[in-house]
């Protein structure tokens, strides 16, 4: 509890310095003119390209929890939409852990299993955006503003995915095995967790590396959409720059809705292609209220469905044995 104390502080009060820096040089004025101009037409293309981004991140899970468990795709979209609407709604990315609890609540996986496919999952999606942001900062010039730090950025989650995925391909090899064989008390967790990183040692691999791939399309798509929505057409690379900048910036700790470090990363990339800070504002607060709050609204109506089913199991139970009505 102290530790989750601790994450919602830090998150909130990355929160507030993130949008101290995002709105150090923008008038409020200039934001909620942008908003209030924006086209509803592009905001709407948003909203429906990153559904079926959700459609194909729910697949890639499927796949990638294969080798622990066959469990059926409306079953792993539900999870995913839990943990992703719980994502936007909790500081500190708590949702993960939400969404490991609720597929063992609802189909009975195993925490250990549930929380290292999502590890896997983070990781394919990491270093996918630290490409894109790579790719996006080679092709724009070298002088536009914001250059270096995002080259900073870019740097930073290189090292940072890059060591986590060398830890991963330790903990999954032979080695580590014989390794924690010599702790007993240690050895069923692990074993759980080398299962479940199996699938990086196998050519499954490059099935989710495709899927990968093809989910940053319409991921990049319905960021285009948005800034598209406030007035500002990006380009290839800049679309490839905005990608990279918001996604990573929602691993910082922060508040619901990832509430400033969104506005920070929208505010920095948009810079970049050459276009008002003010505008990237507004591109990240219509993210947030078109693409994050309807999942965290979905995620809310499936978990407030699971309770209610459960309640009307727990009194047809109770109705159907008569000993058991007067408790």
């Amino acid at each position: 509890m102290n530790l989750r104390l601790f994450q919602i502080a830090v998150g909130l009060a990355c929160t507030f310095l993130f949008l101290a820096i995002a709105f150090s040089r923008v008038q409020l004025g200039a934001v909620s003119a942008a908003l209030a101009g924006a086209n509803p037409l592009w905001a709407a293309a948003a909203m429906l390209i990153y559904a079926g981004s959700l459609a194909l991140r729910a697949w890639r899970w499927q796949v990638i929890l294969r080798p622990v468990a066959a469990i059926p795709y409306p079953a792993v979209a539900r999870a995913l939409l839990v943990g992703y609407g719980l994502n936007a709604i909790m500081p500190a990315r708590l949702g993960e852990l939400f969404r490991a609890e609720f597929f063992k609540k609802t189909y009975g996986l195993s925490r250990v299993w549930g929380l290292t496919s999502i590890v896997i999952e983070r990781l394919f999606d990491g270093i996918t955006v630290i490409c894109c942001l790579g790719v996006g900062l080679l092709c724009a010039a070298a002088a536009k503003p914001n250059a270096a730090l995002l080259v900073n950025v870019l740097v930073t989650g290189s090292v940072l995915f890059g060591a986590a995925l060398l830890a991963a391909f330790c903990l999954a090899g032979s080695m580590m095995s014989r390794i924690v064989g010599r702790f007993p008390g240690l050895s069923p967790q692990m074993a759980m967790v080398q299962q479940g990183l199996e699938i990086l040692r196998t050519w499954r691999t490059l099935e989710v590396i495709g899927l990968t791939l093809i989910i940053y399309v319409p991921d990049a798509l319905s960021l285009w959409f948005l800034v598209k929505a406030v007035g500002l057409t990006l380009g290839f690379s800049d679309t490839l720059v905005l990608l990279g900048a918001a996604s990573l910036s929602t691993l910082v700790p922060s508040g619901p809705a990832f509430l400033g470090t969104l506005q920070f990363a929208y505010a920095l990339a948009v810079e970049f292609a050459g276009g008002a800070r003010a505008l990237g504002i507004a591109a990240a607060t219509l993210a947030q209220l078109c693409l994050l709050l309807p999942l965290a609204l979905i995620a809310a109506g499936i978990l407030v469905h699971g309770s209610g089913n459960a309640l009307y199991t727990i009194l047809a139970r109770r109705q159907s044995d008569p000993g058991r009505a007067g408790e």
